[in-house]
């Protein structure tokens, strides 16, 4: 054993480095000054150090047991080191495009959130849950999301590689360009009968107004119900889906932002700023998360609403970068809740009305160059109608 490793492990046998490494952190972070499971760890360390059965590189060790510790938290939690915190931090370049996807880390892997409709990502099939195990050759399991992201933005027209995990199928690979990708505004139009519909993928500041432009178009157009389509919508902030949800309830609670550190703050709706107060319908599928999924919860919490589709992702934190000597923690401190208390992050919404889309069997069955069936949207518009009638003969 190096001189290095048993200076090391004398320290660890005190319980100091444990406090130096991960108490002094956990500290300045969070505030918390009990570090009792950490006697565990520091005789971890002890032993590898001592026994294990070749020399320990003591920097690699260390490192895995920071990366460890934040991957075991949630999948927007990390430990990043110098240059990973760097990237992470630094501004993306005017000049930059990108593929369209949202990541996240599950199964100790790289995960797709959602692919934004439309982008390079949609286009060469990638989907929600979809486990990203590399990209350009380079494995993702020691990689955290933020830094998977940053690797997949580059130069206009450039190329990237993606190996691909999918539950049911093969692992393969696919090539997607890069183009520039900009947040889209809200689209609304009628559909048959009196039934609007509005679709939202990004939420800005400027999307409740967006959102609210389209509803008044589509009340002008002879709309009395109303279809909210926030399918494969997961870029934005939370707090952006709070003003949205505003729009569709008569005053009351939006939601509620709980962390350790802060104390509980409940959003509330002004009730001047309803937008529709009709029969909704809300559309939700495994792509549906973060700023949508306060939309959701706050419409089927106040009863404003029926969620229609399939379990929404789970993604609702709040995180912050802390920087540290040798790099950087991104780490998880508050989260988005339902007005009712269900906790959206880690576990997402489930719908009312429960509709699958069954993609590899579409495929297979329908004609070629036929759409598939949207039994999402169709569904939906069977609940909206029935909302309609029961509301009607009340």
């Amino acid at each position: 054993m190096s001189h290095r490793a048993r200076l090391l492990v004398a320290l660890v046998s005190t319980g100091l480095i444990g406090y130096v490494a991960v108490g002094s952190l956990l500290g300045r972070v969070l505030g918390d000054t009990s570090y009792g499971q950490l006697a565990i760890f520091n005789e971890v360390v002890r032993l590898v150090l001592d026994a294990y059965v070749e020399p320990v590189n003591v920097d690699r060790a260390l490192a895995g047991a920071r990366l460890g510790m934040a991957d075991a938290l949630d999948g927007d939690s990390a430990y990043l080191d110098a240059e990973e915190f760097r990237l992470y931090q630094a501004p993306a370049r005017e000049a930059e495009a990108e593929v369209g996807l949202v990541l996240t880390r599950r199964f100790a892997f790289v995960m797709v959130v959602a692919a934004r409709p439309g982008s390079p990502a949609d286009k060469a099939g990638l989907r929600p849950g979809d486990l990203v195990k590399s990209i350009d050759e380079r494995h993702t399991r020691p990689m955290a999301a933020v830094v998977a992201e940053r690797l997949l933005r580059g130069a206009p027209g450039s190329s990237v590689k993606l190996g691909i995990l999918r539950a049911g199928a093969d692992p393969f690979e696919v090539t997607v360009v890069r183009e520039r990708v900009l947040p889209s505004s809200p689209q609304g139009r009628m559909l048959a009968g009196d039934v609007g519909y509005v679709k939202v993928t990004d939420f800005t500041p400027a999307t409740s107004d967006e959102v609210r432009t389209q509803v008044d178009a589509l009340k002008r157009g002879g709309a009395a119900r109303l279809v909210l389509d926030l399918r494969d919508a997961a870029w934005g902030e939370p707090a952006d889906g709070a003003k949205v949800a505003e729009l569709f309830l008569a005053g009351g609670p939006v939601a509620k932002i709980v962390g350790r550190r802060a104390e509980e703050k409940l959003l509330q709706a002004d009730a001047a700023k309803t937008a529709w107060g009709g029969p909704l319908a809300v559309l939700v599928d495994n792509g549906t998360a973060g700023p949508a999924e306060v939309v959701a919860g706050a419409l089927l919490d106040a009863g404003r609403a029926k969620l229609v589709g399939e379990r929404t992702f789970g993604r609702a934190g709040v995180s912050r970068p802390v920087p540290l000597p040798e790099g950087g923690l991104v780490l998880t401190v508050a989260k988005f809740m339902s007005p009712k208390g269900a906790s959206i992050h880690g576990e997402g919404l489930q719908p009312t009305v429960a509709v699958e889309r069954e993609r590899e069997r579409d495929e297979e069955d329908r004609p070629e160059g036929a759409e598939a069936p949207d039994r999402i949207l169709e569904k939906a518009l069977e609940v909206v109608r029935e909302d309609a009638k029961e509301k009607a003969a009340a």
